[in-house]
């Protein structure tokens, strides 16, 4: 959701009788300190579910969930569809014809770089647009302030954006993969600098406009608002809180779209419900849906849940096409959402302002177009341009790298320079590790996973993991050994669910003749995944040597009917295929013990 004030700074209409949306109780819930409410909340839910699955369903059910009511608000309300009848036909069709040619030559890259830095920018604009909500219910409509209001936004998102390690990090991380060219650290580091020299200007710049206003108030008694200053300091501190304080930032990014997304349905549902009354021309679905109407209320958020589910199903397909078509839907679906709000909720229109309480004329709403023709075409030149420019790109350095050597040596380049960019970020160095270690440098990647679990020892598990296999397979003593069984021990601790850690602890107490806990964590592998055909494989193995020959072979059976399933039997250089003959073996070893040594003819 975007503001725009465009009254000119000498004219002044007066301020409607509440500061408030709705009143203050709801309008503290829903838009100004809901996260006073959302941190505590979800750190409970962070002692239950691990942080992937909770990014998880917030990015399901929430993230995409969300742009239902905005789909509602511009192909529901007649009078708006009318007034952009060509753009909301025409804009669809184009996105669409965008993503699918990208994700179906596997070129999806240079999209998520995109849908990440308009991601940003959305967000951004939406809490400016309640800034202005605000500020216009207090009378303050004037340009200046509108654009310092705009200015002090996109500072201080801005330095939450380049101050976090871990979202430059994704950012620069997905730029990589899409073929752009490395970036030398000192240049990021430059840039954050003269962002913050930026953000202070803007800063100070800020609070003497503010000042002159409340000066002003003695001769012409307006005050600035008090709500818009709260909405504010509390928004630019959740941001800050959510993108540099947390420890993890897929639940930073998971706490700012709780706030973001339950900012976007209430104001939906309280504006269309106004136009609702007010009589305006909406079709009949959006007067059927956005009526006062506790059960409504309930129907229109389980729409919302309904669409997110929708829209994640190409997280359970294995057919590529459908899937791909499906990403490309929800792609269309993300950038649409973006691209709406753009126009459909400015506050200087008439419209807008009656059905957020800010003005009267609800009858008379403007019916021209924002920007007509060519000019509202060419705000679409720099998209397609990031499109067409990063998609060569990746094409271009695809193309360079064609064979494994190739793209193992660019990617470990890749990911150390972003070591060097984000010294700071734990999964950096994590990722770097698992590069190093697959190129075979076993030294350099342990200097890695103890540089990753040194910057988060709390929440580490996959780097606590890795650390422990490095060890394990690379170490020359039992010392390595028991290092590695307590790191395995370190990660489940911090996630029980880790099956990739039981299955490697169970196997390193295996080798130490630990068979006792060796199967108790065998049998947790089997409890989380019972198609983990490794586990099975070392269970066998583990029963035959402790005699249980009946089991063993149950166990072993088991194994080659999953290795086989599973198609095993394809590619010799597999790891699948490794376990399925050394599972053969190893029940042809066990069916030869039961049927015990061969009669002596003699």
């Amino acid at each position: 959701m975007s503001g725009e004030a465009s009254t000119p700074a000498a004219e002044f209409r007066p301020a409607s009788a509440s500061p408030w949306i709705l009143s203050s109780f709801t309008d503290l819930l829903l838009f100004v300190a809901t996260p006073l409410l959302i941190v505590p909340l979800l750190l409970l839910t962070r002692q239950r579910f691990s942080d992937q699955a909770i990014f998880a369903f917030v990015s399901a059910f929430g993230a995409t969930g969300h742009h239902l009511p905005g789909l509602l608000r511009a192909y529901g309300d007649r009078a708006l569809f009318q007034r952009f009848r060509f753009r909301l036909t025409l804009i669809p069709a184009l996105l669409l014809g965008i993503s699918l040619p990208l994700l179906f030559s596997d070129l999806r890259q240079s999209m998520l770089v995109i849908l990440g830095l308009w991601g940003f920018w959305h967000g951004m604009m939406q809490v400016y647009g309640f800034v202005r909500i605000y500020d216009a219910k207090a009378g303050w409509t004037d340009r200046q302030t509108a654009r310092i209001d705009w200015l002090m936004c996109l500072a201080w998102f801005g330095t939450g954006l380049v101050c976090s390690q871990g979202r430059v990090y994704q950012l620069l991380d997905v730029y990589y993969q899409a073929g752009g060219p490395l970036i030398w650290p000192g240049a990021v580091e430059g840039f954050r600098n003269l962002w913050l020299i930026g953000t202070g200007l803007v800063t100070a710049g800020f609070f003497f406009h503010l000042a002159r206003h409340c000066l002003g108030t003695l001769q012409t008694r307006r005050s600035p608002s008090v709500v818009k200053l709260m909405t504010m300091a509390i928004s630019f501190a959740f941001w800050w809180f959510a993108m540099v304080e947390i420890d993890s930032i897929i639940i930073g990014i998971a706490l700012f779209e709780i706030f973001h997304d339950v900012q976007y349905l209430a104001i939906v549902w309280i504006f269309n419900r106004k136009r609702v009354d007010q009589g305006a021309a909406v079709g009949g679905f959006t007067r059927f849906l956005f009526r006062r109407s506790w059960a409504m209320l309930g129907i229109y958020i389980g729409l919302v849940m309904a669409y997110g589910f929708a829209s994640n199903l190409q997280e359970q397909l294995e057919f590529e096409p459908i899937k791909n078509l499906l990403i490309g839907l929800v792609w269309t679906s993300t950038l649409m959402h973006f691209y709406l709000d753009g126009f459909i909720w400015k506050v200087r229109e008439r419209g807008t302002q009656a059905s957020l309480g800010i003005g009267q004329d609800a009858k008379n709403e403007e019916t021209r177009p924002l920007t007509e023709g060519l000019s509202h075409s060419t705000k679409w030149l720099p998209f397609l341009a990031a499109v067409a420019v990063l998609t060569t790109c990746q094409w271009w350095s695809d193309g360079v790298h064609s064979n494994d050597e190739d793209r193992q040596t660019r990617d470990l380049r890749r990911y150390q320079s972003l070591a060097q960019i984000v010294p700071q970020y734990p999964d950096a160095h994590l990722t770097l590790g698992t590069r190093l270690a697959a190129n075979g440098d076993p030294e350099p990647a342990l200097k890695a996973f103890r540089r990753s679990v040194a910057l988060s020892p709390n929440h580490n598990p996959k780097g606590y993991y890795n650390l422990g296999y490095v060890l394990a397979t690379h170490g020359k003593s039992s010392a390595d050994t028991d290092k590695a069984i307590a790191h395995y021990r370190q990660a489940i601790s911090q996630d029980p669910r880790y099956i990739e850690a039981h299955f490697a602890l169970a196997a390193a107490l295996q080798k130490q003749k630990d068979l006792v806990a060796s199967e108790a964590h065998f049998q947790t592998v089997l409890t989380l995944n019972e198609n983990f055909a490794a586990a099975w494989l070392g269970l066998g193995g583990l029963y035959r040597s402790t005699g249980e020959l009946d089991k063993a072979k149950i166990h072993l059976q088991k194994s080659i009917q999953l290795l086989e399933e599973a198609g095993a039997t394809g590619d010799t250089s597999s790891a699948a295929h490794r376990h399925l003959q050394t599972a053969r073996a190893e029940l042809q070893r066990v069916e030869q013990a039961l049927e015990g040594p061969t009669p002596n003819p003699n």
